[in-house]
């Protein structure tokens, strides 16, 4: 849950303006979906992508960033354990 509020709040001008987190249908389906080990590497991977998509290159951290989103989704793809899970995250969109 808190990859997926991260992904929700980083690069969004909402956050200085109220609430912003995961609607109740998305926790919903994370819940629901997050099964198995492979499920949770599925998660991490699909929140990993919606967050390197807000990532603005010219943000002096921008390199550091992607580097460690790069990192999740190496991870992920390596645990071998994506092609066995639902998605969680349809068209890059919650």
């Amino acid at each position: 849950m808190a990859i997926g509020t991260l992904a929700m709040c980083y690069n969004n001008i909402e956050v200085f303006r109220g609430v912003v987190k995961l609607r109740r249908g998305l926790t919903a389906k994370v819940i629901d979906r997050t099964n198995t080990m492979a499920d949770v590497y599925g998660a991490f991977y699909d929140f990993s992508c919606m967050l390197k998509s807000k990532v603005d290159i010219n943000d002096p951290n921008a390199k550091k960033t992607l580097s460690r989103l790069e990192t999740i989704r190496k991870t992920c793809k390596d645990s071998g354990t994506l092609t066995k899970r639902y998605f969680i995250i349809c068209n890059g969109r919650f």
